[in-house]
């Protein structure tokens, strides 16, 4: 960091000089809500670094404290979001300042993963991030879901939605990287809409299923789909016969659904729009791996490289087994050797050790790898649309 450079917590007499790096970032805010986005901004000025170079705001950017299913258990994860720098302060080494103390601060906390939505994936692969696959976005006709009779669904509002939260947390505690919701992090987890948007918002509850519908602008155009879980085969098949009840009322359907879905497997090839691009980065190697469980133990002397967290770079004695990962610093030769994005590639299931040995991004036993990417294997990668930030 320049010696110009300072780095500190955002605090209310921030807010005009953040107020203005937000706008000329993200654009200006939509008419109405002003109010809304104003109340979001200063709630999370806590959550806010600024680097300021000659006492000026010149980079900012947020980590929301998430809790998240990795892997079948509950982890505190860094949602880093809202990066900004000023135009005047741009190449200067204000992110890469930032992003390394939001690194030491997370592993000072204990926390092993950082994930984020970037605007181009190749500017935070540079500090360790790796794209990952999150679903697709489909835009499909009612009729490719299930057939059969609509079942019968409630309206809810207000104080209602708290009957989703079982749905939620049987839905997303099967895949990783799917926020809890119940961690306090936001709102509050049954807000049917980012606070920067407008529009009317439909929840309807099911059998063991829910969704969250708006309609398009054009509304003859169908139904845009922002939230949906089940929790039971039934409520799978309820949800779909719902969704196929509009045939003939609407054209399309946009909805996010996981990997591994019958209708994503059907028409991902051909159906699918824009999809958030989610990134995901190790940011302490021990405490990342640790709660993974393994089906067969193994151990293995494994070297990571890490450039900007300094603590998970070297030669790791890795000891996999059913209970979790335990891992110890040691020196000596290495049964393989990675770096963090090529680690992160193997847990999450986005790479299989054979293209990483394949394409260089790894080097070493291939066993060794193939165990890593055990890890995770039963818990895909998904984080609904609506938990961006």
């Amino acid at each position: 960091m320049s010696r110009n450079h300072t780095i500190r917590v955002l605090d209310e007499a921030d807010l005009d000089a953040l107020d203005t790096s937000l706008s000329l970032a993200f654009g200006e805010v939509s008419a109405g809500a002003e109010e809304r986005v104003a109340q979001h901004i200063r709630a999370r000025l806590p959550n806010t670094l600024g680097s300021f170079e000659h006492g000026r705001l010149a980079s900012s950017a947020r980590m929301y404290p998430f809790e998240m299913y990795v892997g079948g258990s509950r982890q505190r994860v860094g949602g880093l979001a809202s990066v900004a720098t000023v135009p005047w302060a741009r190449r200067r080494g204000h992110v890469a300042g930032l992003l390394k103390a939001w690194f030491e601060r997370l592993h000072d906390a204990g926390v092993g993963w950082c994930t984020e939505y970037p605007f181009e994936p190749g500017f935070y692969a540079r500090y360790g991030f790796q794209s990952v696959p999150d679903g697709r976005v489909l835009e499909v006709s009612p009729a490719v879901f299930d057939a059969g009779p609509a079942p019968d669904a409630d309206r809810l509002s207000g104080a209602d939605l708290v009957a989703l939260e079982p749905i939620h947390a049987a839905f997303a505690s099967r895949y990783s990287f799917a926020l809890t919701r119940d961690d306090g992090a936001r709102d509050g987890w049954w807000r049917v809409a980012h606070p920067w948007t407008g529009g009317e918002r439909h929840v309807y509850l099911l059998q063991d299923a829910y969704l969250v519908f708006s309609r398009f602008d054009d509304p003859a155009d169908g139904l845009r789909v922002t939230d949906v879980a089940w929790s039971t085969p039934a409520g799978r098949q309820h949800l779909g016969r719902f969704l196929r009840a509009f045939d003939g009322q609407f054209e399309r359907v946009r909805v996010h659904l996981p990997p591994g879905d019958a209708v994503l497997l059907d028409h991902e090839a051909r159906h699918s729009v824009a999809t958030p691009l989610l990134q995901v980065r190790v940011v302490d190697v021990a405490t990342a791996l640790a709660p993974l469980a393994a089906a067969t133990p193994s151990r293995w002397r494994i070297a990571f490289e890490d450039g900007d967290c300094p603590w998970n770079d070297g030669v790791f004695d890795v000891r996999l087994t059913p209970d979790g990962c335990r891992m110890t610093p040691t020196r000596g030769s290495a049964d393989a050797r990675l770096d963090v994005r090529a680690l992160c590639a193997l847990v999450t299931g986005a790479a299989p050790a054979s293209a990483v040995l394949a394409d260089g991004r790894a080097e070493g036993e291939p066993q060794a790898l193939r165990a890593l990417a055990e890890l995770m294997r039963g818990q895909p990668t998904f984080q609904a649309a609506v938990d961006g930030y």
